[in-house]
């Protein structure tokens, strides 16, 4: 079984990390969450005998990179990224599971891709509901540059933490989260390149619940119960209108829900 990550390179400015796992015929390919890197998915393919899994860095974490360019990426740039990508690895068809963050690679993927996928797999996923600190942090006019001073300037970001704790308007955990993921600073610059390049890469929701009911490949969802960070209870309109998709809610949170996800991701794909 190979783990070891390679490159592929698509210009002098864009690459993609990546690793592959598992001798299967079929192929998943998998992006992680904020914060992680493709390593979470080593223990996937045991669980799936028939599929080689093929994690995915996502830019700005591990040596995925994406520099110049414009600020924002975009759906076509990512289907050039995507199609030279699934080139370079000989890749016809596959499936695609996006975790958190990831959900967002996994939604436009499935939106240039769709006549080559075979499953589409969602774990928590961004990007289906707006929420209100990603949107006020990217906006463009004001709160974009503030959100850039404050993760270069830890000490009045900690200091805003404690005042928004007193507004109630963001839930507790979400700020408890937040101080301990920020201390580092190349954390929190990765928080702020991620944030902001990604502020247009999503579908909208419409549209995405259009491209799952007509395509011809199946769809899972699922969240954790106790998720604060991706709520499932935020997203009961987007599932019941996707009623042919398969969806699962486990009795866990946002940070374990990738793991305890992987029987159920094996029993889907295997079924």
């Amino acid at each position: 079984m190979n783990h070891s990550p390679k490159l592929y390179i698509h210009s002098q400015s864009i690459q993609l990390e990546y690793a592959c796992s598992g001798n299967g015929e079929k192929t998943l390919i998998c992006f992680h969450g904020f914060g992680q890197n493709l390593m979470v998915f080593n223990d996937l393919s045991s669980g799936l005998v028939d599929h080689q899994v093929v994690s995915v860095n996502l830019f700005y974490h591990g040596k995925s990179v994406r520099q110049g360019g414009s600020k924002y990426l975009l759906q076509e740039e990512w289907k050039n990224i995507f199609a030279g990508f699934l080139n370079h690895l000989n890749i016809d068809r596959f499936s695609v599971l996006g975790y958190s963050l990831g959900g967002r690679y996994t939604s436009s993927t499935l939106n240039s891709f769709e006549n080559r996928i075979d499953h589409c797999l969602f774990i928590a996923p961004d990007g289906i509901v707006k929420r209100s600190s990603y949107e006020f942090a990217t906006f463009p006019l004001g709160s974009e540059q503030l959100f850039g001073f404050f993760m270069r300037n830890p000490k009045p970001f900690f200091v805003f933490l404690t005042l928004l704790e007193k507004t109630k308007l963001f839930n507790q955990w979400t700020i408890d989260f937040s101080r301990a993921q920020l201390q580092d600073k190349d954390q929190r610059m990765r928080v702020y390149h991620s944030w902001i390049t990604l502020r247009k890469f999503r579908m909208r929701q419409a549209q995405l619940i259009e491209r799952i009911n007509a395509g011809n490949f199946r769809t899972t969802v699922i969240f954790g119960k106790y998720d604060k960070i991706i709520q499932p209870e935020r997203h009961f309109y987007f599932l019941n209108q996707i009623p042919q998709a398969k969806v699962i809610i486990l009795d866990t949170g946002h940070t374990k829900l990738l793991n305890e996800s992987f029987v159920e991701v094996s029993n889907a794909l295997n079924s």
